[in-house]
């Protein structure tokens, strides 16, 4: 038999139906999470840690042995009946071989390995790839193994070209191709004749290995091979709504059945910024929880949840209240949310109280949480937390829980969470009342106050774990409450030492004394000051930043800013925002890139930047030297490295049109990779302060700032032909005449709106034959036309053409040259405003009537013209023709006030219900001019005006579930006047005194008295709003509640 034959056969047989992958993973429904019984339940149904709920015995345990199974981590045959699992962050872990085949006169093997499901978000990298415990070690994206280190260091080049392997994720074309993440792309189809155009590998991450029979060098068979891979997808918010949305892996869960508010909420908690020393004491910070693991398909959704919910410190529940699922995390309170805790006493509780505690002999006082070790491939190790014997009771015995963290692969993070469950758990009173209808505005997850001088309790702190609604005979509601003792303690963090590689030859790998054992922990002793250049277009001046605290500590022209030595994946174009700094490659042989990277932590502003903007990892690799590439660096070597800076994000992310971030806080991270797969630790140099005034990107432009934007690459199609490029004297060839215009007019539509200061970049590439003898001159000018239409402005605010149209001209400076050879391309770069105050000043300085209250200016359109000339010459032997091609990119950098989704002031949702003066509740969408309405102490009001404005994208609070009106509208307190965004509620009503925030725990005026703001939930929605004018004070009643007609 031939010498794959037999292999061959034994595998596809085994495969029957799955050749080319016919595995399914079901999904099963999110179930346990309701109690029957009662009128409506919300208790916490998932993230529950291990000990806590062992010792209250009133929740259920968490099912500790799915954390234990963590799915396929090794390599597994061929069985219709395998399932798929999920990776989230980085994961060392096999595969599924679905599908085999033989080529090459059956000399070479060819395997299909399913890695895992292709999550609906998140990006995949493979950072190294494992045949039994060595290392593969790839050409330069290149799919062939060049050579192969074994845990010893030792490295062998005789399976060069033997093994091939390609890592494809979503589907089987070239596009999808993961690995190599460069060179070539290659489809799946064309590496194995049963892979097709039918054979569906959608929404799967899958590789295809090759290897050629070598038995001196030990391929005779595909052998253990392990892939070490990183999905972007880590954030635990982000982790748990991808699998709670998606249909083929998750629990099939809409959007509309969660409570996507609280996701926020926990994204933000997870990405708080703590700090942990690194394996060599270095202090650093990363982000308070993530998720680093694989989820088994195996298990319910339930127990799934349950698993990330725990490696997050976050509660999963169901909210009645709202019908939908959300997530609490468990965090300490702060001290306004303990202020504004509800107080449960005599006057509310309307039952007995039952206390439950742990006996002494049940209390634990150390937990051993297993974990996957990143730093070790993935194998377990584990963290012990201890209770401090001063904290122990006397006599108290040793109790030790065992517990696991799957999705946890580092030990500062194992620790934590462990240290919150033993604390927890110690602190183990439970308390269960019932209360009359006023506790039905405590949520699950809320910290309250509980006064009962029998027990002792004076405003005690408790957690509450569950609320039940009642309703008894006569239809009386009442609310059933389980609630958790509370303490700040809880919650203390613990900065504690991370993993190291262990240096020992077994760990693939890890080469002792070379790679481990140096400190690059502080990224002061490896890079230079960093250059920030936040607006190369303006060519200002760049400023230098002391790496590590961010301080300015000078400038440099940006024209001075050298770019030398930067590798083949820098990521820059010389027109965005940037970063540039130098690094000294350390003292480490066999460097084959540097990972940089741009995180940013957070703005000097309360902001969503960490939400907007995630760190892209450029890698930067060795330059030519001699016109050939190289597959390291020299030790020694100093290189450039430049990164594009991360665009600056609205500051409220339901206000995508609204102002954007001032600035940007940082951290800038490098990491080392060695050629067999090897890294350093992580370096940082933290709280870099970015404020980038140059162009969005496209991708943001639609959706957060919906200007206009021209990006053009159009070939010349109109060459001036003299030999001299630039004579005032002769119209042929200067410079803004028609001769000189290289380019169609580009005419793009402004639309009335798009107001705000452009970036121009434009970028020119001539072509010809150069002259020797006297050199070759260019020239380039860019130009832009802003067209305005001069429009009368109506008492309804209707714009009508007057038939007026005034120019607005801007230019780049120009560029004359007299170029060696080669022949460069030119930059002319500049900025320009279109706004109705730039049009109104153009309009003035041509005598035409100012902007008035019944006219303006409006911008029409942008025309783009590119001038050109050059004494090149053309050369049609050689095919050296002579032209020019251009490349035009104009966006909007900033926005003027002009410009701004539109607000209607404060307006109330169809349905809100006014009193009227005759005591009659009305829909505010029926009311009509002349009516009257009670307003503020009885007073009786007119109605002068209506307003409906039309469907639009609008954010609704809805307070205490009974009002839901937009976030700028105010509300009384008896503090003053107050919304939810007072700033944006004083630039539409500067004359309206306001006296601050609304928040949780303010008292608000209504018709009968005041009443607490207990909760609130904001939502954008596009729905129509309606608002009232009224005589007198300027008050009427809304659902209860006292606002005024602003």
């Amino acid at each position: 038999m031939a010498v794959f034959t037999f292999i061959a056969t034994a595998i596809t047989t085994a495969i029957g139906t799955i050749a080319g992958i016919a595995l399914t993973t079901t999904v099963a429904g999110v179930v346990g999470l309701t109690t029957a019984g009662t009128i409506a339940t919300s208790l916490i149904a998932g993230g529950l840690a291990y000990a806590t709920a062992k010792v209250t015995g009133v929740l259920k345990v968490p099912n500790i042995q799915a954390a234990k199974d963590p799915g396929v981590k090794v390599q597994l045959s061929p069985s219709t009946d395998r399932r798929i699992p999920v990776l989230y962050g980085k994961v060392h872990t096999g595969g599924i071989i679905v599908d085999a085949g033989i080529k090459n006169q059956n000399n070479t093997m060819i395997y299909v390995m399913v890695i895992g499901e292709q999550t609906d978000t998140g990006t995949y990298t493979i950072q190294s790839i494992k045949r039994q415990d060595a290392t593969l070690n790839f050409g330069f994206n290149s799919a062939n193994v060049i050579s192969m280190t074994d845990p010893n260091a030792t490295s062998t080049t005789n399976v060069a070209n033997k093994m091939r392997c390609r890592v494809y994720a979503g589907g089987t074309a070239a596009s999808n191709q993961i690995f190599p993440a460069g060179g070539t792309q290659v489809a799946a189809t064309t590496l194995l004749s049963t892979i097709t155009a039918s054979t569906n590998y959608d929404d799967l991450v899958y590789a295809v290995f090759e290897l050629d029979y070598d038995v001196e060098n030990g391929l005779t068979g595909l052998g253990e091979i392990t892939y070490e891979i990183s999905n972007s997808l880590t954030n635990p918010s982000n982790v748990l709504l991808d699998y709670c949305t998606n249909t083929r892996y998750g629990a099939g869960l809409t959007t509309a059945e969660l409570d996507l508010p609280s996701f926020v909420n926990m994204y933000d908690y997870a990405n708080e910024q703590v700090a942990y020393t690194t394996n060599l004491g270095a202090a650093a910070t990363h982000s308070r929880w993530q998720i680093d693991g694989m989820i088994s398909t195996y298990q319910a959704n339930k127990d799934n949840i349950d698993i990330m919910c725990q490696s997050a410190s976050t509660f999963f529940t169901y909210d009645n209240k709202i019908g939908k699922f959300t997530v609490v995390p468990n965090r300490e309170a702060t001290t306004a949310e303990k202020n504004a805790a509800f107080v449960f006493a005599d006057n509310n509780i309307i039952s007995s109280i039952d206390i439950t505690s742990t006996e002494l002999y049940s209390l634990y006082n150390s937990i051993e949480a297993e974990y996957p070790s990143v730093a070790q491939q993935d194998q377990t190790k584990s963290v012990t937390v201890t209770t401090p014997s001063g904290d122990r009771n006397t006599n108290e015995p040793e109790n030790p829980l065992q517990t696991r963290y799957q999705l946890v692969n580092d030990a500062p993070r194992a620790h934590n969470l462990a240290n919150i469950d033993l604390r927890q758990s110690r602190l183990s009173t439970l308390v269960t009342f019932t209360a009359d209808y006023s506790a039905l505005t405590v949520d699950v997850g809320d910290v309250i106050k509980v006064t009962q001088p029998v027990y002792g309790y004076t405003n005690k702190l408790f957690r509450v774990m569950k609320v039940s609604e009642q309703e008894g005979e006569t239809g009386y509601l009442s609310c059933a409450i389980t609630a958790m003792e509370y303490d700040d303690s809880i919650y203390a963090h613990n900065t504690v030492q991370s993993d190291g590689a262990l240096a020992l030859s077994g760990i693939p790998g890890w080469i002792p004394g070379i790679w481990g054992n140096i400190d690059y922990g502080n990224i002061a002793n490896i890079a230079g000051n960093i250059v920030i250049v936040d607006d190369p277009v303006g060519g200002s001046n760049a400023n230098i930043v002391a790496p590590g605290t961010g301080t300015v500590i000078g400038n440099v022209d940006y024209a001075n800013i050298d770019f030398s030595g930067i590798g083949g994946f820098g990521g820059f174009t010389g027109t965005e925002p940037f970063i540039n700094f130098p690094i000294t490659i350390p003292n480490i042989p066999g460097i084959s890139h540097v990972d940089a990277c741009v995180n940013p932590i957070g703005s000097s502003v309360s902001s969503n930047v960490a939400n907007s903007n995630t760190g892209n990892r450029t890698p930067i690799r060795p330059g030519l030297r001699n016109g050939r590439g190289r597959a390291a660096f020299d030790p020694g070597e100093v290189v450039n490295v430049a990164l594009p800076m991360p665009v600056l994000p609205p500051q409220d992310a339901s206000a995508p049109t609204g102002p954007l971030l001032p600035d940007i806080l940082a951290n800038i991270d490098l990491s080392f990779f060695g050629i067999s797969g090897m890294s350093t630790i992580k370096s940082t140099a933290p709280n870099v302060s970015l404020t980038p005034r140059g162009s969005l990107g496209r991708g943001h432009l639609g959706d957060v700032q919906a200007g206009l934007q021209i990006e053009d690459d159009v070939a010349n199609v109109n060459t001036a032909t003299s030999g001299n490029v630039q004579n005032s004297d002769d119209a042929n060839v200067e410079l803004g005449t028609a001769n000189s215009v290289i380019a169609p007019v580009d005419v793009a539509d402004t639309g009335g709106i798009d107001e705000g200061i452009y970036s121009s970049i434009n970028s020119l590439v001539p072509y010809g034959t150069y002259d020797t003898v006297a050199g070759s001159t260019i020239a380039y000018q860019p130009v832009r036309f802003i067209n305005y239409d001069q429009v009368n402005i109506g008492a309804d605010g209707t714009f009508t053409k007057t038939g007026t149209t005034v120019t607005d001209t801007v230019g780049g400076s120009g560029i004359i040259t007299t170029t060696p050879n080669p022949i460069p391309s030119l930059n002319d770069n500049f900025e320009y405003e279109v706004s109705r105050a730039r049009g109104g000043i153009v309009a003035a300085g041509i005598s035409l009537p100012p902007i008035s209250s019944i006219l303006s200016y409006i911008p029409a359109n942008v025309n783009v013209i590119n001038f050109a000339n050059s004494n090149l010459t053309e050369d049609a032997p050689n095919s050296s023709f002579r032209g020019f091609d251009v490349t035009n990119s104009d966006k909007r950098i900033s926005k003027s006030d002009a410009y701004r989704a539109p607000r209607y002031g404060g307006c109330f949702i169809a349905g809100s219900m006014v009193l009227m003066a005759d005591g009659v509740w009305k829909e505010i969408e029926f009311v009509v001019i002349g009516e009257k309405v009670m307003g503020l102490n009885g007073v009786t009001n007119t109605v002068t005006k209506l307003h409906h404005h039309p469907v639009a994208q609008q954010v609704i609070c809805t307070i205490n579930n009974l009002i839901s009106l937009t976030d700028t509208h105010p509300m009384l307190t008896v503090e003053g006047w107050k919304s939810f965004k007072p700033e944006l509620t004083a630039e539409m009503h500067p004359d309206l005194e306001l006296a601050g925030k609304l928040m949780i725990g303010d008292t608000l005026i209504t018709h009968t008295g005041p009443d607490g703001l207990y909760d609130y939930n904001k939502k954008v929605q596009d729905i129509p709003v309606y608002n009232l004018d009224v005589d007198g004070d300027d008050t009427f009643i809304v659902d209860g509640y006292v606002v005024h007609n602003k």
